[in-house]
């Protein structure tokens, strides 16, 4: 065999390489020609899409610009480190050109020399996917740049221009926001409420010894007013008002489409602060709930399953946070995380649970503690009537019953146990203590004195105590028990080692125990497996039994047929819709409304309409005019965002709201085999055919399982 040396690759492979490792989606490469312009103390950024990207990418900005001298360095591998050039680094031509100081930068044809990267993004709908995704890269810079006017604009086909998202000459975070989301949604927000300490126990959960946290640390920002706390009228224009349809939008929305941080003014992907805002933030809102259900009104909507609107803007010591982790750099690794963690989570408290002037850590006993001097406990009669006569008496309590003789106390089960004893009378009953009851080396004995007839503390007695049985020896052995527990622990211990030694398999894959093989079996398991799959009967009225080369499953028939049944729902299932009185307008940003022009279809399958007027704004041109009907449920706006939120994810075609999904996944359950039913094998066969065709055959709507492996015959010794 020759021996083979090892060399550097080349640099031209390097560089594709690392622009092919950067540079992957259309919002990665919009960032990257952003930021340049951040970069250069650009002031005004103008960003031009034709065809949503796909075919150019224009950015133009005020900023410092190049140096003649530096253009044959622009492309040079050791300048810079923010763009990467795929030609070979010389200038093909130089013209002169009229125009302000500032670049100029458009490239042509994304991913033209990576043809299945290109072949996806031409997609009809990837590319809305794609520009959806760039357009809430680009609505995160315009909220967290200040004194920085952003500008995104798409060009269509016949050149016609539509703004897409702008901050504005904006001077502050606030200002952001209105530019951004409208004033509306800025009427909605609070301010967060600085802290000067943070509470004990909010230390001790992150493990912070020392109560004074970094100064350098800082956050600022605003959130989602809880339910029944009225707007901020320090962030409201003069002469506004805040209407009813305002003020239900403080409740949150039913996507987590507008949760932004930033650390430094760079935007971040920070999931364990996300999960900890929307839990306090829920929680607050069913605080606030429970105060408004017990005064002055019910709230308009349940908050357990909304998304509040929060941006969270955190300033810490560039020496402590390391960016580089990812080419996008929007991981992040914090030094102090745990107060980053804890500061946020004080400040949130302080905003949350104190913004309508009540103090609602003192209501909330679950995770703070409570103050237990300071409730009141009050005695309140038990109302119990009596057979002889209906009249409400409280307990009293007596220990009035003794043992005829002492009984050993050691190895006692029952000690000072109670039982109530109802008079005939109408005096009050009590309740008399069952002697206590004890093991004896050779069996069991008890032994019941009569009952004393004697008053306690001026209590009347029971005149007429019920009659006792008598008492019954029972043979009973502790040494026999245990001897017999032993020798079942022992055959199990040699039952699990003799059958973790044998494997089961499935084709070509093994694993060592059931759980590993009921993961690896949704890797494996393919469907044509399940034409493959031999019916050997019906178990128990409710289950199939299988068998797959020398592998038993077992399929539960009834979460089998219901998930066929609910897939076929989703594909083909039509909504009557209700037309509205009155259109309701959707305030969607651009690249939602443009997402949910493409899809009109998916939505008329749910039952909804819209009436879109290419006249007004973007972002304003699509109105509610039909919602699906069924039963007395209402639907709306929320379910519209709640569907975009998960187009934009998945580009799915059987796209549905969670309403309307559990409305369908109820039906498929109604018609589907019973648990009960007796099944010849033409129906089991078509139950596991069917399996074969659905796109998720593994769980049922309700998240039940539909298949497990039961047994490897290999541990039997079959070997066919």
């Amino acid at each position: 065999m020759s021996e083979r040396s090892m060399s550097p690759l080349g640099k031209a492979i390097v560089n594709k390489i690392c622009a092919g490792q950067v540079v992957v989606t259309l919002a990665s490469a919009i960032k990257e020609l952003l930021e340049n312009s951040i970069d250069a103390e650009a002031t005004k950024i103008d960003i031009r899409l034709k065809d949503y990207g796909c075919e150019s990418i224009e950015v133009v900005d005020n900023g410092l610009g190049i140096e003649e001298a530096q253009f044959e360095r622009i492309t040079d591998a050791t300048y810079g480190t923010r763009l990467q050039f795929d030609a070979n680094g010389c200038i093909a031509a130089k013209r002169p050109l009229a125009r302000s100081r500032g670049t100029t930068v458009i490239v042509n044809r994304l991913f033209h020399n990576l043809p299945v990267r290109r072949k996806y993004l031409a997609e009809p709908a990837q590319m809305i996917k794609e520009f959806s995704k760039a357009v809430n890269v680009l609505t995160a810079y315009c909220l967290v740049a200040v004194n920085k006017q952003i500008t995104c604009t798409r060009v269509g086909k016949s050149g016609e221009k539509v703004l897409v998202v702008s901050n504005g000459a904006s001077t502050s975070l606030q200002d952001n926001i209105a530019a951004v989301f409208g004033q509306s949604q800025l009427n909605c927000l609070i301010p967060l409420l600085q802290v000067t300490t943070v509470r004990s126990d909010v230390l001790a959960e992150f493990g912070i010894k020392d109560p004074i946290l970094d100064e350098n640390i800082e956050l600022h920002g605003y959130i989602s007013k809880p339910p029944g706390v009225e707007a901020n009228v320090s962030i409201r224009p003069p002469g506004s008002r805040v209407s009813p349809k305002t003020d239900n939008a403080g409740h949150g929305r039913s996507s987590a489409d507008r949760q932004f941080v930033f650390v430094n003014g760079r935007p971040c992907d920070m999931p364990k602060i996300n999960r900890m805002v929307t839990d306090l933030w829920r929680r607050c809102s069913r605080e606030t709930i429970s105060l408004s259900s017990s005064g002055l009104r019910m709230p308009v909507q349940s908050t357990s399953s909304r998304y509040p609107v929060f941006v969270l803007c955190f300033q810490v010591p560039t020496d402590i946070v390391d960016v580089n982790l990812t080419p996008d750099k929007r991981t992040l690794l914090l030094q102090n995380q745990n107060q980053v963690l804890a500061l946020t989570k004080a400040v949130l408290l302080q905003t949350l649970f104190r913004s309508n002037g009540v103090d609602l850590l003192s209501l909330t006993n679950k995770s703070f503690e409570t103050d237990v001097s300071a409730i009141e406990i009050v005695d309140l009669p038990i109302d119990l009537p009596s057979p002889a006569v209906q009249k409400k008496r409280p307990f009293v309590f007596e220990p009035s019953v003794q043992a005829s003789k002492k009984v050993p106390t050691e190895n006692c089960l029952l000690q000072n146990n109670y039982s109530l004893v109802i008079p005939s009378s109408t005096e009050e009953p009590r309740l008399v203590p069952i002697p206590s009851l004890a093991f004896e080396k050779s069996g069991y004995t008890e032994n019941i004195d009569e009952f004393d007839n004697r008053d306690a503390d001026g209590v009347g007695s029971a005149e007429n105590p019920l009659e006792l049985r008598p008492s019954v020896p029972l043979e009973f052995s502790f040494t026999k028990l245990k001897q017999s527990l032993s020798s079942v622990s022992t055959d199990l211990s040699t039952v699990c080692s003799t059958s973790s030694t044998s494997a089961f398999s499935l084709g070509n894959f093994r694993a060592e125990d059931s759980n590993a093989a009921e993961g690896e079996l949704t890797t494996y398991f393919n469907k044509s497996s399940f034409h493959e799959l031999e019916v050997v009967g019906q178990f128990n009225l409710g289950f199939i039994i299988g068998l797959h080369n020398q592998d038993l499953f077992i399929i539960d028939q009834h979460a089998s047929d219901e998930k066929y049944r609910f897939e076929q729902l989703c594909a083909d299932h039509r909504f009557v819709c209700q037309p509205l009185v009155v259109p309701q307008a959707l305030d969607l940003s651009v690249g939602q409304e443009q997402l949910l022009l493409s899809n009109l279809d998916v939505f008329a399958k749910s039952g909804f309409a819209f009436h879109v007027d290419e006249s007004a704004p973007c972002g304003r041109q699509v109105q509610l005019t039909a919602t699906p009907m069924v039963g007395n449920k209402v639907f709306g706006r929320a379910d519209v965002e709640e569907m975009l939120f998960v187009l934009a994810e998945s580009c799915s075609r059987n796209c549905r709201p969670t309403r309307l999904r559990d409305i369908l996944a109820s039906r498929a359950c109604r018609s589907a085999v019973m648990i009960g039913t007796a099944l010849d094998h033409g129906k089991m066969r078509r139950i596991i055919r069917n399996m074969g065709t659905m796109e998720h055959p593994w769980n049922c709507p309700h998240g039940r399982p539909t298949m497990r492996h039961l047994f490897h015959l290999g541990r039997l010794g079959i070997e066919n």
